[in-house]
């Protein structure tokens, strides 16, 4: 635990780092594939041709994201304990629901028991999203109870660029928008993303710089 602790952040630098590389990758062996209308998930679809590395890659990088927990934990418990437990557990539901269900099931099919599995796999990966959005929220809140004043208001813009970016991504699933036929769905999600992981690599890139100023001073 003392390991994580002290290298938690040092992960989740390198899992964002991950998680907006890889696509990339996927997409250069992904004939056709069109980031700007097709979404992440699609590369575990039945049918793509890196389905199997898209899935393992998955569950690698949930399994980080899991990790990286004590170490955000530990940096925030003395300043709130119940608000660093809440910050905990909504980086364990994305990490869950939008890393670790993603690769477990599947987003289209064909059949009536797949239709369920995605379901599950749609619904799960919204709440997760939801729940890093909500996890920018903890860290505003923290960050204001430290008087880091300048910090918090970039983490304000930051979470209102997420929130918009993920009202475009969702807006085909909200019955009242789904009229407006709002297009490129995939960039819409990528740029989601891109904010939602932005806070936590500032994070992280902030706290990494202390831990190791203190190893220098022991």
């Amino acid at each position: 635990m003392n390991f994580l602790k002290r290298y938690g952040f040092g992960i989740m630098i390198l899992v964002i780092i991950s998680e907006l590389t890889f696509p990339l990758i996927f997409a250069h062996f992904y004939p056709n594939y069109n980031p700007v209308t097709m979404l992440i998930s699609d590369f575990g679809e039945d049918g793509s041709p890196v389905k199997l590395a898209f899935k393992v890659w998955q569950l690698v990088d949930g399994s980080l994201f899991i990790l990286t927990i004590p170490s955000f934990y530990a940096r925030f418990n003395n300043t709130s304990k119940p608000l660093a437990t809440w910050l905990s557990i909504t980086i364990a539901i994305f990490s869950i629901g939008d890393c670790l269900v993603t690769a477990i099931f599947d987003r289209t099919t064909n059949t009536a028991q797949l239709d369920v599995e995605a379901l599950i796999h749609d619904y799960l990966s919204g709440v997760g999203f939801i729940a890093l959005l909500m996890a920018t929220f903890f860290l505003i809140k923290l960050y204001t109870l430290e008087h880091h004043y300048l910090f918090v208001r970039i983490l304000i813009v930051i979470f209102f660029c997420s929130c918009f970016f993920m009202f475009l991504f969702a807006a085909p699933k909200i019955p009242l928008v789904t009229q407006l036929h709002i297009p490129y769905r995939g960039l819409w999600q990528r740029a989601n993303l891109l904010f939602l992981y932005f806070p936590f690599f500032l994070v992280a890139i902030k706290n990494l710089d202390r831990n190791n100023q203190k190893t220098i001073r022991l």
